[in-house]
């Protein structure tokens, strides 16, 4: 008599099931509405958001399987910022660094759509010139226009730019693309996360991960026209938060 094995599930169905039970553990913990995105990224294992009543988790996947204790100290880390959490999380990768597909940039970039040249602002050309002007061309890395984040209602914070040490990629907030904003604060932005190539985020003293360490931050002040791109974005940080940009 013939009988029918039972179909194994198909891995994006799978994945999605484990997701979703993801999603459930974290719910009770962050005590709130929880949206998880799973991702195979090489060097950024977790990356989160507040949006009014919802938490925005991006996790590698070895995050699926996590024991109680590495998600408690995970929503700990989300929710406050616990320097103890941090260190477990910390440890919690290291120990999985075998689930960690290794990619290299150029492979990782072929699977990004990269925008560089806005209707006012050439990104790929102000990064050329920085690079020559204050790394004598030796950053290597690729530039764009990231996506414009959807908004309901007022913004009232904006994360301009951006460097994936994954992939090796700059991204910068398509607000910035706009006439009335300065080419030379185009370029403190650009130079800034050019920075990010040169100066890795590391753990602080505290146990905190720190992107902003001090000999960066010292670095910066040699843009040529530093006080002028502050003074800007201190007198025009509203008609950067009210910009409704168009994708280039």
């Amino acid at each position: 008599m013939a009988r029918q094995l039972p179909v194994a599930p198909e891995p994006n169905r799978l994945l999605k099931v484990w997701r979703r039970v993801l999603e459930r553990r974290l719910r009770t913990r962050l005590r709130g509405k929880v949206a998880v995105e799973i991702h195979d990224n090489t060097h950024t294992m977790l990356t989160f958001q507040r949006q009014r009543a919802l938490w925005r988790l991006r996790l590698h996947h070895m995050f699926l399987a996590a024991p109680d204790d590495v998600l408690q100290a995970l929503a700990s880390f989300v929710r406050k910022g616990d320097a103890d959490a941090s260190a477990l999380l910390d440890k919690y990768i290291e120990r999985n660094r075998i689930f960690i597909r290794r990619l290299s940039p150029a492979q990782m970039r072929k699977r990004l759509r990269l925008s560089p040249v806005g209707r006012y602002h050439d990104l790929a050309r102000i990064y050329e010139r920085l690079n020559e002007r204050y790394f004598q061309s030796r950053i290597d890395a690729a530039i764009t226009y990231g996506p414009a984040p959807r908004v309901s209602g007022p913004r009232k914070s904006i994360k301009m730019g951006s460097y994936s040490a994954d992939s090796k990629v700059i991204r910068i907030h398509p607000a910035l693309d706009q006439p009335l904003v300065p080419r030379y604060f185009v370029e403190w932005i650009v130079f800034h996360e050019m920075l990010h190539h040169v100066y890795r985020a590391r753990r602080g003293d505290d146990g905190r991960r720190c992107i902003h360490p001090p000999e960066l931050m010292e670095h910066e002040k040699r843009f040529h026209d530093y006080q002028r791109a502050v003074a800007w974005e201190r007198e025009n940080l509203d008609l950067l938060l009210c910009a409704r940009a168009e994708q280039p």
